[in-house]
């Protein structure tokens, strides 16, 4: 009890220092935290994709390729497919906004097969299957921008050279806020075709729901192997994986991050072995003092190692708060990229970044204090500090 009040003396006996080098550790770590939270909600994201056994076809060579319309009936007749439907991203402008929510061109009648885990009142969704220009929206994202049934909602094409008028006919519910809008698939196909505009009869993507997990690996071996020799062969993947494929196409971001944070534990160590060999050097006659009245070798060492983690560790937590903080942001105000709140991806990889901080305490006051164990108490008592 005495050395914890003796170390907490310490730490404070330099307020400065000690907030500099904590708030150092702090925002340090705040970005490790960032990083990894956004690791950690890939992981999630799989793991809920999981659960609804869904897959998706695209053509082979990506987003860039087309898949025919003609194709969502073939994936649907699939044995061991239970619905499917097109899943057109749009990508439009809501007035002033760029591309402030998701747009999903897709098929009234099938796309609630699909994602059958969300939920529509059936008069909404009847009224949706008959108004050629209506669109329904997740509840929460209505909620948010104050929309109400009969909203008109205009977007703007950016990938598609047609604009859509669109009018709010229902809302749905979802496990996670999708932040999501969905129209009739054929309205932006006749706009296009209108206007001889390229893109008409293109999929994009077909969602279509396994009958269950076990029938996914065949049926999504007998959907490739059926257009394999067509024009536009397709490549077929669990939602989970589909997910990661946007992760992938910015690289190996678990090396990059790994690399990150090997940086970042390095240049935190420097600043905090800088702070404790410039605490140690004032305190050299306190510290021959202590050992002249019996401080052990082993007692100074490891009150000395007891400060520097307990200064380092203030940080970690203090990071960690901000990291949290700043995901937790994230999921309000961008949940289609961010799903998951903080609590939902609490785990390992928190108490991993916890005991990095402590860790860059150890390393940072392993010097300083190995030199003050060492040092006699004449040596010590000649010095002036």
């Amino acid at each position: 009890m005495h050395a914890l009040r003796y170390i907490w003396r310490n730490v404070k006996r330099n307020k400065l220092r000690s907030s500099l080098t904590i708030l150092s550790v702090g925002f340090s770590l705040a970005l490790m935290t960032v990083l990894h939270g956004y690791m950690a909600m890939q992981g999630e994201w799989g793991k809920e994709a999981e659960k609804y056994h869904r897959i998706v076809v695209m053509n082979s060579q990506g987003f860039s390729g087309h898949l025919p319309i003609a194709y969502v009936d073939r994936v649907a007749g699939t044995a061991g497919i239970k619905a499917a439907t097109p899943y057109a991203w749009y990508g439009g402008n809501y007035k002033e906004e760029q591309m402030p929510f998701a747009q999903f061109g897709c098929d009234p009648k099938s796309v609630f097969k699909v994602w059958d885990e969300f939920s529509i009142d059936p008069k909404q969704l009847e009224e949706w299957q008959r108004t050629r220009t209506g669109c329904v929206v997740d509840r929460r994202m209505a909620a948010k921008r104050g929309w109400k049934i009969g909203e008109r909602i205009p977007l703007q094409g950016t990938f598609y050279q047609f604009n859509l008028d669109l009018v709010l006919v229902g809302t749905f519910d979802s496990p996670k806020n999708t932040d999501s809008l969905w129209f009739h698939w054929q309205y932006l196909d006749e706009g296009l075709k209108q206007m001889n505009a390229p893109g008409t009869g293109n999929a994009g993507t077909i969602f279509a729901r396994a009958a269950s997990s076990d029938a996914i690996a065949s049926v999504s071996q007998a959907i490739d192997d059926r257009f394999a020799s067509s024009e536009n062969p397709t490549r077929t993947q669990t939602e989970a994986a589909f997910a990661q494929m946007f992760a992938d196409m910015l690289g190996n971001v678990q090396a990059y991050i790994r690399n990150i944070g090997l940086a970042v534990v390095f240049s935190l160590s420097l600043v905090a072995a800088n702070a404790m060999a410039m605490s140690m050097r004032e305190r050299t006659t306190e510290i021959a003092v202590l050992k002249a009245i019996g401080f052990s070798r082993r007692r100074v060492l490891v009150t000395i190692l007891g400060e520097a983690c307990t200064i380092t560790s203030l940080g970690g937590i203090f990071g960690v708060a901000i990291g949290c903080s700043f995901l937790q942001l994230m999921h309000v105000f961008m949940s289609q990229f961010f799903p998951f709140a903080v609590h939902e991806m609490l785990g390992v990889w928190l108490a991993y970044l916890l005991l990095t901080s402590t860790a860059i305490g150890l390393a940072s006051g392993m010097v300083p204090a190995v030199r003050a164990a060492q040092l006699s108490v004449i040596d010590g008592l000649r010095r002036v500090v």
